[in-house]
Order: structure tokens, then sequence, then C-alpha cells
């Protein structure tokens, strides 16, 4: 007898979502209603009661068995090696999908053969900090169109992520999503975001500078410099360089200092450049606190650039140890 092969795939990464597990999975549940699916969730050893919540309901449950295997890619990455439907769609524990995207997705991407995903827009329901703010003002998960990456997850074909291999580098702290999307171009596909709400995002309830902690303890900062150093191999460092362009050209400046031991002219021109950078900021935030942070925030990202682009990137094709729980 055949195999059960369903028609779609739901991955759902979490890692301590006890609050928000239960609304996105009957959120799942709902808009899948009448769909061949499965519903995977990968869970990122949590230690509070996600996996216990989500036993709960009729969904494969799998877990990392190495603790320093857990990662954002990783994490999308275990769940897709479980995942046997013909699309794909991807979302966080702390997401919640909305009513009739699910099945306007699958009609578009049925329709459109050149699409290799789609998403939707993505709604913030908590803004806590000033990387909460810079998302909701600049509006990459909110654009509709054609996209390079589907920011806030989406669905794929996943006859297009076996062509480019894997679905999620399993080695990147962040950039997963444009990662990929980066790979699906460079492959000859194409990305788009329709005009209607996706989901429902909850986000962290933390400080900005308890992210920016958190973001240097896990390794999410040094996710620049791994991302070029993974293109450079895999042929999209030239855009990798390009979404990072602000620490890349703060090294330049570090670089231009540094020559002040061969010239004192090279030491007043980086000066006047860091001055100017500063004032720049300034003029266009029109707030000192503002403009303080993303000149603090620049030189941050210089650090976790270096940081990753001395670190080893190992090969994203490496199978993830794992247990499935149910």
């Amino acid at each position: 007898m055949k195999d059960f092969q369903p028609y779609l795939s739901v991955l759902i990464k979490a890692l301590n979502e006890e609050d928000e597990i239960n609304a996105c999975i009957q959120s799942v549940l709902r808009e899948a209603e009448g769909i061949d699916c499965e519903i995977i969730l990968a869970d990122s050893l949590s230690t509070d009661r996600t996996v216990e919540i989500a036993k709960q309901y009729p969904i494969k449950i799998v877990q990392f068995i190495n603790r320093a295997d857990r990662g954002a890619g990783a994490a999308a990455q275990l769940a897709y090696q479980y995942a046997t439907g013909q699309f794909i769609y991807m979302l966080d524990g702390d997401m919640t999908m909305q009513h009739g995207f699910l099945r306007q997705a699958l009609q578009v991407l049925e329709s459109e053969p050149e699409l290799a995903g789609v998403g939707g827009i993505l709604q913030d329901t908590r803004v806590n900090n000033m990387f909460d703010r810079h998302r909701v003002k600049k509006k990459p998960s909110a654009t509709a169109g054609a996209v390079k990456w589907l920011n806030g997850g989406g669905l794929y074909r996943k006859s297009a992520i076996e062509q480019v291999q894997y679905f999620a580098h399993r080695f990147l702290p962040a950039y997963e999503e444009a990662e990929l999307g980066m790979r699906l171009r460079r492959a000859g596909w194409k990305l788009k975001r329709l005009p209607v709400l996706g989901v429902s995002h909850t986000g962290h309830d933390e400080s900005t500078w308890g992210l920016l902690r958190r973001h240097w303890k896990n390794g999410y900062a040094k996710s620049s410099g791994m991302l070029i150093k993974s293109g450079l191999k895999r042929g999209y460092a030239l855009e990798a360089m390009k979404i990072n362009k602000e620490p890349l050209g703060l090294l330049v400046l570090v670089f231009v200092a540094s020559l002040g031991f061969i010239d004192i002219i090279f030491l007043k021109l980086a000066l006047f450049l860091w001055i100017s950078l500063f004032v720049f900021l300034l003029l266009k935030k029109l707030n000192l606190k503002d403009a303080c942070f993303s000149f603090f925030h620049w030189h941050f990202r210089v650090f976790g650039l270096v940081s990753g682009l001395l670190t080893k990137v190992n090969d994203p094709n490496l199978r993830i140890n794992s247990n499935a729980l149910k």
C-alpha cells in the first residue's frame, strides 16, 4: 500500500511559545480544514509547556537531539526534513494564520508555475522596541508585489526547494528566508507577496537593549558575516553584501583610519566621515535618541559581521539529528 502523501505540509518552528502556540496551531487547523495536510512542529528544546500543549493536537512534533544544533534556520530545516507535501507553508509559533490566505496562496502557486513561493501581508500586534518600530515603518513584510524573499514565512513549491537543495540554511542564526530567496532567484524562480493579510505576528516582549543582548548571545549578530561567507560558495555574495552595506561601509572607514599610521590625513578623513555619518543620521531621524541608537547599532553590526566572517560555516545539507515525539 502506498504511503499517504499530503498535498500540503505546514511547518511551525517554536521555542518557549506556551503563550502563543495554542492560537498558532488552532489557526492552522482552521485554515487547513478540508485540505490534505500534515502539520509539523519543530521544537527547539523548549523548557516551558510548548510541547505539552502541542501534544493535544493531531500534529507531528519533532525536536533537536543536540542543543548546539538549535537555530532559526535549523528549526525551519528540521521541520522540512519531515515534510512530504507538494507545497510547504512556514510560520513561527508566535504567528497565527489569517482567514482565507492559505487557499488563495495555493491557487496562485498552482496557476503561476514560475512562482516558487507566495507570501501575505504580515501584521505586527506588538511593538516594544526600536527594531519593531523600524520593521513596522519600513514594512518589509507588508508590501505587496514581486519580492526578493518572503519575510515572515510563506507558502513554497516543494519542487522548487528540492531544486536548490535545502529549505533553510541550518547554520545561519538569521537571514534564512533571505538566503532561500537568493538561491531560488538564482535558479530562475520568482517570489510574490499578495495584497492580503497572511499572518498576525506577536513577537518578543523585550526591550531594545535586551534584544541586542540576545542577538549577541544566540549568534544572531554573526549571521551577516556568515551569510556573506556562504554566498561566496553559492554565488549570492554580492546580494548578501548589499543588505549589509552599512557595516561594510564602516569597515572601510576603519581601514581608512588605520592608514593614519602612514599619514595623519587618513585619520582626519576617517574622523570627518564618522562625524558626517552621525550628522546624516540625525538629519534623517530628526531625533537625537534614534540617531544615537542607529549610530551605535551600525557599529554593533560591524563587530557581528567580523565575528561571522571568522566563524566556520558548515555544509547546510548535513542532516539534523532529531527525535519525533508524536
